[in-house]
């Protein structure tokens, strides 16, 4: 009877792991037209069915072969010893912008300009120009949102700006001080610039993604509290925050970013809210946030609203700093990306080793429609179709844990009936 019994269970772990070991989704890659290093742009409509380290993803060819590929992010925190520094020929302050002239020598090719600055929170917009002589200028870049990076040391602050890859010797930089509010009788600080240079292995255009989600907004007038409820079709990775206020004009509101956490305890199911961060909202700061490590499905804001009326939200977006996947993939060959195996480890490919520094030159290619995969798709190794559903049933592992309890029982009792004779 035992022998029997441990088969049934081996088998019964077998047909688990079977089931365990498959992909949930694949998408095609597009736009393979050389033999090439490519880079394949990872967007919040894929990533939401990947983890947030990517181990449960793989890249195929059309034989089935692992292709080696390697997923680099823009991270928020920047390591001081890539910014290299460029210097500042010169720095003009006219009525509502900042002009900032900056010289590349030796015609590096540069996707970045970055600033190490003292007043960290101001939100500014910046158009980019190029220049050979410093007479005639080409625009590189339409206004923009300069984004916010930290170095490794939290010491300063960096704002960024990010264009397409270009070696012009001279750039000239436009930064827009429309956010100060010289009618409300607050201060103006300029644009105050401790140094400029770029990042190297600044990976990719630093762009932040925006993520969809559905919104709904709660009032608790008992409790004086705002509740915004962000919904995601998905796990989604959110990096930031931008919120609108259209009113009051003068505000300053604490905020908490919260998710609920299901616990399961014995023969019930327990909701525990768990606090993330802290915010402040306030009408004379910025409302830009960036958030360390975010990804869910759902996430709540609460607003503490005390004896004032509630906040008038104009809109909330949440952004995702892009992600790229970069791959060596020969012409004319069918690629496809497979994800949401959650038995795989982080893979180790040789490629990681050498695509750090050059991602910004690499052709482009694209995932396509993401396409969700049976949960028990056949294959070779298994003899026939009806086999394998039944031997991946609830059924089958009911009936395991039935002949399981059989088996324990009566080898309780023999053993009880054992004990009963020596004694």
């Amino acid at each position: 009877m035992k022998p029997f019994f441990l088969s049934l269970i081996a088998v019964a772990v077998l047909s688990v792991q079977a089931v365990a070991q498959q992909f949930a989704q694949e998408m095609p890659v597009a736009g393979i037209t050389k033999d090439s290093l490519y880079k394949i742009p990872l967007n919040p409509e894929h990533k939401q069915y990947m983890k947030r380290d990517f181990h449960d993803m793989r890249v195929y060819d059309a034989s089935g072969h692992e292709v080696p590929y390697v997923v680099l992010s823009e991270p928020q925190l920047k390591s001081k010893s890539d910014f290299v520094e460029y210097k500042i020929l010169s720095v003009r302050h006219v009525s509502d912008y900042t002009e900032v002239v900056v010289h590349n020598p030796d015609r590096q090719k540069i996707s970045n300009i970055a600033f190490n600055i003292n007043n960290s929170d101001a939100y500014k917009y910046c158009s980019i120009e190029g220049s050979y002589d410093q007479k005639q200028w080409y625009s590189v870049s339409a206004g923009q949102e300069l984004s916010l990076l930290y170095n490794d040391v939290y010491t300063n602050q960096y704002k960024c700006i990010y264009f397409p890859l270009n070696d012009y010797p001279y750039f000239r930089l436009s930064i827009d001080d429309w956010h100060q509010h010289h009618h409300h009788g607050w201060e103006s600080f300029p644009f105050r610039i401790n140094s400029a240079g770029y990042f190297k292995n600044s990976v990719i255009a630093g762009k932040l993604n925006d993520v969809l989600f559905s919104k709904t907004i709660t009032e608790d007038p008992k409790a004086k509290t705002t509740t915004v409820r962000l919904l995601f079709t998905n796990n989604q990775q959110v990096d930031r925050l931008d919120f609108k206020i259209r009113a009051p004009r003068l505000y300053k509101r604490h905020a908490t970013i919260y998710v609920n956490r299901k616990h399961y305890g014995k023969g019930s199911t327990q909701t525990i809210r768990e606090n993330l961060f802290d915010l402040e909202l306030s009408s004379d700061k910025v409302l830009m946030f960036d958030l360390p490590n975010v990804n869910e499905q759902e996430l709540f804001i609460e607003i503490d609203n005390k004896d004032n009326p509630p906040l008038e939200i104009e809109s909330v977006n949440c952004k995702q700093l892009a992600s790229y996947l970069i791959a060596d993939f020969k012409g004319n060959t069918t690629y496809t990306l497979k994800c949401g195996n959650d038995s795989l480890k982080v893979p180790e490919y040789d490629l990681g080793s050498f695509v750090s520094q050059i991602p910004q030159l690499l052709p482009e290619a694209q995932l396509g429609a993401v396409k969700v995969l049976p949960k028990q798709a056949a294959t070779p190794a298994q003899k026939t179709e009806k086999e394998k559903t039944f031997f991946e049933s609830p059924e089958f592992l009911w009936l395991c844990l039935g002949v399981g309890c059989i088996v324990i029982f009566l080898f309780s009792r023999s053993l009880l009936k054992e004990v009963g004779k020596k004694e």
